[in-house]
Parts: structure tokens; C-alpha cells; sequence
């Protein structure tokens, strides 16, 4: 029986371990521990023993591995940098100051505040929100709506988001072609977020009134380091491999060279945010985030370690097996980061979760239409998961600001769902047979 057990088919194995770290994450076992946790499990279950063990902690040694460690560590640290020297705020204020568009207040503020990543962000925002619709002339449910789904119109490709560096490493694609892939979306998600969420808010009476004058500094006061940041990451991606530093190390040494002077920016002219912003070591979720990102590096080690002197993985394994049974690619590539998604409601969780799986079933030199193809189908079904999943921390918590059941927002995100999920398939598809 044990026998029978141990030489079940890789899918099933690599198939029950995925569901058991969804499992115990719904459980209420972090979702760092549960990767650790079944990442052990399926490696003994595969056989490789305790060199398997070996080789995959060597694995974190790899520059690609610990660079990757340390960069999510430091955008932490940036968008805390961010909010205690009031930066943020200050822009904010600048832009309420200058529109007179409720509708564009409306979406701006939360799309604003997206291009700070935080934990539960929309908590942020919400209260700004509200505070456009002072005479409350919108129902409750709506404006959850508005909050939430603005809020996440960058997360596809914006590089200040964990899951989108752990997408950009796991996809293999340049920093400079993720982005062009990936930005599409954002301009999908903005163009259903108007027709199925603001076309609803009617216009008021005053809205044609002349727009009050732009205080440069104070819009600038976040967004300047923000953009140091992202130039640094893409020119350094770009230039790096001209020194003999290519692939995946470049974009990660990049991201890096860019944070360390987008923080200098900031702390040079604040110095007092340094003290402030070092608050976040002290943070119990900052250390179970590092310890997402060790377990879903070594989850990666596990499925794609080789178990005999051929070289068949996991992952090849699986491939064959899928082939053999006749279903299409394109479907594990649209269902797994869905249901991650939906489990894990976090960006960074559907990716660690998924994309190691989804990208080695391409096998060896895919070409870059197919990761291209595959980065946007995989990402927008992953996060569309993520985006109706009432796991979400940013949705669950906008919904208590606003005291309502989040339910009723699904009527009016149901809509940009769907039409990012039809766009998935159109964008990718063009990627495939046109790149």
C-alpha cells in the first residue's frame, strides 16, 4: 500500500499538496507556514530524501533567490518610508485641491494610494472616498465598489508590488517587457471600472467649475521618488546585461539599485521617517512575509528538482501526464491561479502559489510569446480570483469601513470581472501567435 502510495501520479501528488496549502491557509495556518509545511511533505513524497532537503535550501544561496528575498524586504520598507514622512498624504492633498471631477476624486484617490502598496491598503483610502461623497448621495455598497476596485488597477504590472516582482520572476521576462505586457490590463480595469462603476455616479451641478491651481511640490512630494524608482528599475534592466549581468539577476539588481536611492531621496531630505520607518522590522507581519517568500522558493526547488539520472521533474512529469490525458495546457494555466486567488485573496499568495507550476509545464525555451502569452492569462485569471475572493483583506476591510456586507459590491464589480477575464484571452492570444 505504501508502495502504491509513493508512485501515485506526479499530478496527484503536486495536485494534493497544492490543495493542502490552500487548505490549511483557509484553516487559518499562515500561508508562508503552509507553503513550508506541504513543500516538505511533497519533496519526501517524491522520494529525493534528505539531499533533496540539502539541494533546496542551497537553492536560497542562488542570486536570484536571495535578491529576490531582500528587495520584498525593502519595498516593505520603502512604502513605509512613504507614509510616516507623509509624502503620500501630501500628494493626495494636492490632487483634492486641484480636480473638481467627483467622478475622477472618486477613482483618482484609491488609484492614487494604489501605487503605495500596503497591507490592507484600502483601509487608507476609503475614509477619502467617503469624504468626496460628503452628501452621501451613493449607496454604501457602491462605494466599496469604487474604493476597491481602483485601488487595484496598478497591480498588474507596478513594481512596487511583491506579487508582481515574484510574477516578473517566475515569468523569466525582462522588467521592461513585463511592464508592456502586463499594461494592457490597466487600462482595461479602468475602462470597465468606468462603464460598470462610475458611469453610475451621477454628476453634480458644479462639476464644470474651473479646476483649482496644482501645487507642484505637494503632488510630487510622493510621486518623485516613486518614478526615481521605477526609471532606475527599467534603465538598469536595460543596461545591466551590457556588463555581462543578464535574465532574472538583472531586473532583481535593478529593482534593487533603485530602491536604495529612492529611500536615500527620502530619508535625506526627512530624515526623522528614517527613526519612524524602522518600526517595521519590529512588525510580526513583515517576518511572516520574508517567510512567504523563503516557502514559495522552495516550493519551486521541489517540483522542479530532479528525481532520477535522465532529469524528469515533477513538473515533466506532470507535463506528460497532462498531455497524455488530454487536457489542454491552456486550462491549467487559466484554472490553478484562479482557484489560488480565490483561496489565498492576495497577489503575491496566487503567484507563489501557481506560477512556478504554470511555467514549468512550457518546458525548456518556451520563446517569448509564449511567456508572454502565459504571464498575461495566468496573472489576470489569478487576480480576477483574487479581485471576487471574500479573503481579500483590502475588500474585507473597505466593507467594514462602510459598514455593509461586501456581497453587495459584487453587482458592480461583477461586470470589470468579466471583461478583464475576456481580455485575458484576447491580449494573450495575440501575444502567442503575433510575438
Amino acid at each position: 500500500m505504501f508502495e502504491g502510495f509513493m508512485t501515485l501520479p506526479a499530478i496527484v501528488k503536486v495536485g494534493f499538496s497544492f490543495l493542502g496549502i490552500l487548505l490549511a491557509n483557509r484553516a487559518g495556518l499562515h500561508l508562508g507556514y503552509s507553503i513550508l509545511l506541504f513543500s516538505a511533505l511533497l519533496s519526501l513524497w517524491a522520494g529525493t530524501g534528505l539531499q533533496g532537503f540539502a539541494l533546496q535550501v542551497a537553492d536560497l544561496a542562488r542570486p536570484e533567490n536571495y535578491l529576490l528575498t531582500i528587495i520584498v524586504l525593502l519595498l516593505l520598507f520603502f512604502t513605509e518610508a512613504l507614509s510616516k514622512s507623509g509624502r503620500m498624504e501630501k500628494t493626495i492633498t494636492a490632487l483634492k485641491e486641484w480636480l473638481r471631477s467627483r467622478r475622477l476624486l472618486l477613482a483618482g484617490i484609491p488609484a492614487l494610494i494604489g501605487l503605495l502598496p500596503m497591507p490592507g491598503g484600502a483601509l487608507f483610502s476609503a475614509p477619502l472616498v467617503a469624504s468626496v461623497d460628503s452628501e452621501n448621495e451613493l449607496d454604501d455598497d457602491h462605494k466599496v465598489a469604487i474604493n476597491y476596485w481602483f485601488r487595484h488597477i496598478w497591480e498588474y504590472w507596478w513594481p512596487l508590488y511583491p506579487g508582481v516582482i515574484l510574477a516578473i520572476r517566475y515569468s523569466g521576462l525582462p522588467v521592461a517587457t513585463y511592464f508592456l505586457v502586463q499594461m494592457p490590463f490597466t487600462i482595461v480595469a479602468v475602462l470597465g471600472g468606468y462603464l460598470f462603476i462610475l458611469k453610475k455616479v451621477d454628476k453634480r451641478h458644479d462639476e464644470g467649475s474651473k479646476n483649482g491651481p496644482l501645487d507642484p511640490a505637494g503632488a510630487l512630494s510622493a510621486m518623485g521618488p516613486i518614478a526615481l524608482l521605477v526609471t532606475l528599475s527599467v534603465l538598469g534592466s536595460a543596461l545591466l546585461p551590457l556588463a555581462g549581468v543578464g535574465g532574472t539577476p538583472a531586473s532583481l539588481l535593478a529593482m534593487l539599485f533603485g530602491l536604495i536611492a529612492a529611500l536615500l531621496w527620502i530619508f535625506t531630505f526627512d530624515p526623522r521617517s528614517f527613526g519612524l520607518s524602522l518600526a517595521l522590522f519590529k512588525d510580526r507581519n513583515t517576518w511572516l512575509m520574508m517567510i512567504l517568500v523563503v516557502g514559495i522558493q522552495l516550493f519551486s526547488s521541489v517540483i522542479k528538482y530532479p528525481l532520477d539520472a535522465v532529469g524528469a521533474t515533477l513538473v515533466t512529469l506532470m507535463r506528460d501526464e497532462l498531455i497524455g490525458a488530454g487536457i489542454p495546457l491552456i486550462t491549467v494555466i487559466m484554472v490553478i491561479p484562479f482557484i489560488a486567488g480565490l483561496v489565498t485573496g492576495v497577489a503575491f499568495g496566487f503567484v507563489g502559489a501557481s506560477f512556478p507550476i504554470v511555467f514549468a509545464l512550457l518546458g525548456n525555451d518556451p520563446g517569448t510569446g509564449a511567456l508572454a502569452a502565459t504571464t498575461a492569462c495566468a496573472y489576470s485569471f489569478g487576480y480576477m480570483g483574487m479581485m471576487v475572493s471574500p479573503m481579500h483583506v483590502c475588500f474585507v476591510v473597505t466593507g467594514e469601513y462602510f459598514r455593509c456586507s461586501i456581497y453587495g459590491a459584487y453587482r458592480y464589480i461583477t461586470g470589470p470581472v468579466i471583461l478583464i477575464l475576456l481580455a485575458a484571452l484576447l491580449i494573450s492570444s495575440f501575444y502567442y501567435f503575433v510575438l
